[in-house]
């Protein structure tokens, strides 16, 4: 249970994130505008698309993390998956952006509906969640468990950085389809790594009684875990602010800073913050502890959007309201995966039985939720201050549109999360979980 984890295992454990994001980032930030203004699909049908897809998708988590619990290799219950689904993300992300130009303005809304499904609901799903999962299956060390999400998004918030400066070069380059083909592999790579460089040690051998527990009683316990229902609306929180601020950070450095080039500096404002920040977490959250730190950091977070949303215009302010946002991110970025390890071990405290796979659907079902709500909204609100994909200049209400949905909207979600984290105070508790588990475990041995 208490691996010590070496620093080569943590970083091959961080860059199946990378390649999470190789996909999902290109995805997140780039898709709605491929379709509005290279395909020609409208902003309310994208919308709709990416909400219904992330309904289905949700649900496709939960029934993805009893599928990993009731996994059983000899590589493991997570790794698995991370094989086999490394090649598919490579081919949902090409596929996805590579609507055919032949079709039908129907055929080419099936198609993009078909595509987005088949990477969000069953690839990504599977291969997100394996990935999660992992995280409690490599260690039961806290301060590994910390050190490793820390390192895991200094990496990411890095490829984050290089996919906002690159994209669109690599379009206009290779169009599209080569673009996706270049993220593909290298995503694919990552993932490959992660799986041959990572061990699960941190498994408990399940009784007879606890291996018949069928995918309805996994549920009825996991609903008992009240630190499951605040964990996963605080991903939620976390990925429709992700999704909104994705989804329409490229229209509105085009559309209110007058250069679309900005993007990549607007987005480097906003995660070298962070970078540094994931540095020093681990030593912050040891001393003052994790949830503290995410109170701080959703304060910061909503300060940022503010500071924006007072002059969104003026790139120097949001340049500095970015700043802001991203070191209030690091604890919420970081702290939120490292109390998924947590709550599994609370659930297993509180009922006796650990179900790793169905309590880190929370982190899946959370993020395809949440950045599908945004990415709709997105959708929907541009539709509403009636955007034009293919006009030179967009009119005051698309751009009041555009306004709202990456400030004012985020700052509200923002305050939710607030809210909820206020109720959420684990870090309170957990000494007593760890030292009863571990006696339940040594009577066992």
């Amino acid at each position: 249970m208490n691996h010590k984890v070496s620093l080569k295992e943590k970083f091959a454990f961080a860059l199946g994130d990378v390649g999470c994001n190789f996909i999902w980032t290109v995805v997140g930030s780039f898709l709605t505008l491929y379709y509005t203004d290279s395909v020609g699909i409208s902003a309310a049908v994208v919308g709709t698309i990416m909400l219904i897809t992330r309904i289905l998708d949700g649900i496709s988590d939960l029934g993805m993390g009893v599928v990993i619990d009731h996994t059983h290799t000899r590589w493991g219950k997570a790794r698995p998956w991370v094989l086999i689904t490394a090649p598919l993300m490579a081919i949902g992300l090409i596929l996805a952006f590579s609507v055919p130009s032949w079709l039908s303005d129907n055929g080419k809304i099936g198609y993009a509906s078909f595509t987005y499904i088949l990477l969000a609901v069953f690839i990504f799903t599977a291969c997100n969640l394996a990935y999660s999962t992992l995280t409690s299956l490599i260690t039961g060390r806290q301060e590994d468990i910390t050190s490793m999400t820390s390192l895991r998004y200094i990496l990411v918030y890095a490829v984050m950085i290089l996919i906002s400066y690159t994209t669109m070069p690599l379009v206009d380059d290779f169009g599209w389809t080569g673009m996706s083909v270049i993220f593909g592999i290298a995503g694919m790579i990552c993932l490959l790594i992660t799986f041959f460089g990572t061990k699960e040690r941190n498994t408990v051998e399940k009784k007879d009684t606890d291996a018949k527990i069928g995918i309805l009683q996994s549920f009825t316990l996991l609903l008992k875990n009240k630190y499951f229902i605040m964990v996963t609306i605080l991903f939620i929180v976390n990925f429709v602010n992700m999704g909104l601020t994705g989804g329409v950070g490229i229209y509105f450095a085009r559309d209110f800073l007058g250069n679309s080039d900005l993007y990549g500096t607007m987005t480097l404002a906003n995660y070298i913050p962070v970078m540094i920040g994931l540095f020093a977490f681990p030593s912050l959250a040891n001393r003052f502890g994790k949830w503290k730190c995410m109170v701080v950091g959703y304060i910061l977070e909503a300060a940022g959007y503010l500071i924006i949303f007072l002059a969104p215009s003026s790139f120097p302010v949001v340049l500095l309201g970015l700043a802001v946002r991203g070191i209030g991110h690091v604890p919420n970025s970081a702290g939120i995966y490292a109390m998924v390890a947590d709550v599994t071990d609370y659930g297993e405290w509180k009922t006796g039985i650990r179900n790793e796979g169905v309590t880190f659907s929370a982190t899946s079902f959370g993020t395809k939720i949440g950045t599908g709500i945004g990415s709709a909204v997105v959708g929907w609100g541009l539709a509403l201050g009636n955007y034009v994909g293919s006009a030179t200049v967009q009119g005051a209400s698309a751009l009041e549109s555009i306004k709202a949905l990456y400030t004012y909207i985020p700052l509200i979600v923002t305050l939710v999360g607030l809210v909820v984290i206020l109720n959420a105070n684990i870090d309170k508790i957990y000494p007593t979980i760890e030292k009863d588990l571990k006696a339940r475990r040594q009577t066992k041995e």
